[in-house]
């Protein structure tokens, strides 16, 4: 029973440090009136806080804060051409994917979904200063803060362990990943893709691994967890209405999702949670439905084209074709 408390209290623990690191910014920023900054400083408290506690704790903070500030601000200048946007995008998947050398691939993840957010969708341009400096600004204030939770909370939280993986597969699957998030961008740009071209681009980051084994797996499970997740937000928004109540129900499967995230559960059980979050939590102004099926089909896309490329690489490339060895 204590051992069932002491896990417990730790996940408490967790989501409470989630909402203060990645949450207080933006719900600060919101309650001043500043609304073009709200979803900047949630992307990017988030970001740096799944950093951290992914990676080597306030440490990761203090090394990626001012790059991933610096990127930020490009992504938004970058934002209104395609071609910039896709230079931008595939500098920061190259160097994200460099970082399974040291293991830390998977912790800054978040770093270029947000990114890709900013490209898709970016802030309007009434900004008090130029909205690049802006986003920069904010990305940096809200990174900082995440960093300096992490820091004071340091003795509580549990270090990772990380394996490196080898030069070689390192260096093509940092290329292959560059590519793709390059040109998938170019196209979001260009068609003017909106949210729905951020969900595609995080996909492609989720699905394409260092192990095309881990890729293909990775692909399942994130086209299973969405279409259960899909099937989940459609019921609830049959039932419910009241958009303050579809907030609120939103907000407790974000919470739950991120519970079962640090729990390192099944994917696709994290991909069927987070789905329906989502989906409930941006259905303001449109339909539950509207906003289901967007999420839907853009992470349909995603899979579906990260899918084709990995097939297509599986004759040629060995050293992305072994299993995993973090």
């Amino acid at each position: 029973m204590s051992s069932i408390r002491q896990q417990a209290r730790t996940l408490v623990v967790d989501v409470a440090l989630m909402v203060i690191a990645g949450f207080a910014p933006a719900i600060l920023m919101g309650l001043l009136g500043w609304t073009d900054g709200v979803n900047i400083a949630i992307l990017s408290g988030l970001a740096v806080f799944i950093a951290c506690m992914g990676g080597t704790g306030w440490r990761t903070g203090l090394v990626i804060t001012l790059p991933f500030a610096l990127f930020a601000g490009l992504a938004d200048w970058a934002a209104p051409n395609p071609w910039l946007a896709a230079a931008v995008l595939a500098t920061a998947a190259f160097l994200r994917g460099y970082a399974a050398k040291a293991g830390m691939h998977d912790a800054l993840i978040m770093t270029v979904i947000a990114l890709g957010f900013f490209v898709a969708s970016p802030v309007p341009a009434d900004t008090p200063i130029a909205s690049p400096l802006y986003v920069a600004l904010v990305a940096l204030v809200a990174s900082l803060w995440a960093t300096f939770v992490i820091f004071l909370l340091r003795n509580r939280l549990h270090v990772h362990q990380h394996t490196g993986l080898d030069s070689g597969r390192v260096l093509a699957y940092s290329l292959v990943l560059a590519l793709l998030v390059g040109i998938a961008t170019w196209f979001v740009v260009d068609l003017d893709l909106g949210h729905t071209g951020g969900w595609i681009i995080l996909t492609i980051l989720v699905v394409f691994q260092p192990s095309l084994g881990d890729g293909f797996r990775k692909a399942a499970y994130r086209a299973a967890g969405t279409v259960l997740g899909f099937v989940i937000a459609v019921l609830v928004g049959a039932v419910v209405t009241n958009s303050g109540l579809l907030y609120l129900i939103g907000t407790i499967f974000l919470m739950v999702a991120f519970i079962l995230m640090l729990q390192a559960r099944p994917y696709w059980l994290y991909a069927t949670v987070l789905t329906p979050a989502i989906v409930l939590l941006e259905s303001a102004g449109t339909t539950v439905d509207e906003v289901a099926e967007q999420r839907l089909g853009a992470t349909l896309i995603g899979v579906t084209v990260t899918v084709l490329v990995m097939l297509a690489l599986a004759p040629f490339t060995k050293v992305l074709s072994e299993g995993s060895s973090a």
